[in-house]
């Protein structure tokens, strides 16, 4: 008997649907994403309100664009422009428009305060829609790379040795060519002595940024007596350390997988009810005992203060920002002891130690209960599962963008791709 065969004809044209929504699920999550940022005012967004030029995009069809793409792990600018042509629900949402990946990522770059607006509203409808209440937070942080390499790292004396002997070596070299080639490589020398200096004053301005805010922090300890006093920065940055030319704001960090790179320190705060990211923020250090205090007043900012218990790993063991969170905010935190068995009598020599010694008992035998012990619990299952979501589903390990202040307007986009994708879930 012969072979009964579908003809397979790729010759014959093939032409979408009369209407592309019958090719778009009814679930899909582009009909959710356009329904928010429908919700959205545009007074925010970065708009040539002069009506000169080209038609301009939407800002509400570019920033549900940006989501779109951030929930199905497309993240840079040329490869969301090449999903406006390949898949079908973003050809759906742009109405078969293609925008080109430099209007993209103008519109991610010269939007941030839309983009954060837009985060904000995703944590607002789950409280108007009775998801959560938004009561215990649970917080962490995570390290992610940065868009720079090793080979761009050098130590902060190197650099001021580029800036001040190699430049006049350059220009010896230079004067000895002739006039086009001189040309050029003054050119040149003149863009990597530029450059060297920014990154210097940069980086000393963000250490002096940082001296004067531990400074700051220990005239707060000293007049409330709670806490131990931050060590003091140098009025220098110390020669050793070590800078990215390509980003100065990140780090040189411990990844999680276990190998060094240039990275950032991502934190975020979770609703335990919802799994819901509340607040999403860069660290300016890689290590997380002095973000406890920020965290939380951004997720209170953006919960409008539905935030009455947080809870944190030890990293987050600091005793000054714990009772400020109780003294301002009346938010109550249940944080792992860092060391407990530092409590001996070096401790009861002055009445500050024993007041810190006092408040790590109390929080050590609060973690001792049953509720302690449920929190503590519901931390691991709530903000480690959503790094694990970010990273392992939605494939986000990476940042595109450099600089701390551009590094958390993707690190906001993201969060708010997340948010989506679990109320959409919540909403099934």
């Amino acid at each position: 008997m012969a072979e009964n065969f579908i003809n397979i004809d790729r010759n014959t044209p093939m032409l979408l649907p009369p209407d592309l929504r019958d090719w778009v699920e009814e679930n899909d999550l582009v009909h959710f994403i356009l329904e928010v940022v429908a919700e959205i005012p545009n007074h925010q967004a970065s708009v040539n309100l002069r009506g000169t030029g080209s038609a301009q995009y939407p800002p509400r069809a570019m920033l549900a664009l940006l989501l779109y793409c951030y929930s199905h792990g497309i993240y840079s600018s040329r490869r969301i422009e090449r999903a406006t042509h390949t898949h079908i629900g973003v050809r759906y949402l742009l109405a078969n428009h293609h925008p080109d990946h430099d209007t993209i990522a103008s519109f991610r770059q010269r939007n941030k305060d839309y983009i954060k607006h837009a985060f904000v509203t995703t944590v607002r409808i789950a409280q108007e829609l009775g998801l959560t209440n938004l009561g215990t937070m649970a917080i962490d942080g995570t390290s992610l790379r940065a868009n720079a390499g090793r080979k761009t790292s050098m130590t902060y004396d190197q650099l001021e040795q580029l800036a001040s002997g190699l430049c006049e070596e350059r220009m010896e070299q230079a004067a000895q060519a002739d006039e086009q080639e001189k040309d050029a490589q003054i050119k040149a020398h003149t863009h990597s002595r530029g450059t060297i200096r920014n990154a210097l004053a940069r980086i000393n301005r963000n250490h002096e940024d940082r001296r004067n805010e531990r400074e700051a922090m220990r005239a707060q300890v000293q007049r409330s007596g709670v806490g131990t006093l931050p060590q003091m920065l140098s009025e220098k940055v110390a020669p050793d350390k070590v800078v990215n030319m390509a980003d100065p704001d990140c780090h040189f960090m411990k990844m999680k997988e276990g190998y060094c790179a240039a990275g950032y320190n991502a934190q975020i705060a979770v609703d335990t009810q919802s799994h819901l990211i509340t607040a999403a923020l860069i660290a300016d250090s890689s290590i997380d005992s002095h973000q406890i205090l920020p965290v939380v007043e951004a997720a209170l900012a953006n919960s409008g203060g539905a935030v009455d218990v947080v809870v944190a790993d030890a990293g987050y063991d600091n005793n000054h920002q714990i009772d400020q969170l109780k003294q301002r905010y009346g938010v109550s935190a249940v944080v792992a002891v860092k060391d407990p068995h530092r409590l001996g009598k070096r401790f009861l020599q002055t009445r500050q130690r024993q007041r810190v010694r006092r408040l790590k008992i109390e929080r050590i035998e609060a973690l001792a209960t049953p509720e302690g012990r449920s929190l503590m619990s519901k931390r691991r299952a709530t903000v480690e599962a959503a790094f694990g979501i970010i990273k392992h589903v939605m494939k986000f390990r990476e940042f595109l963008t450099r600089g701390r202040e551009n590094v958390a307007n993707e690190w906001t986009l993201i969060s708010a791709a997340y948010n989506l994708k679990r109320l959409t879930s919540l909403r099934a």
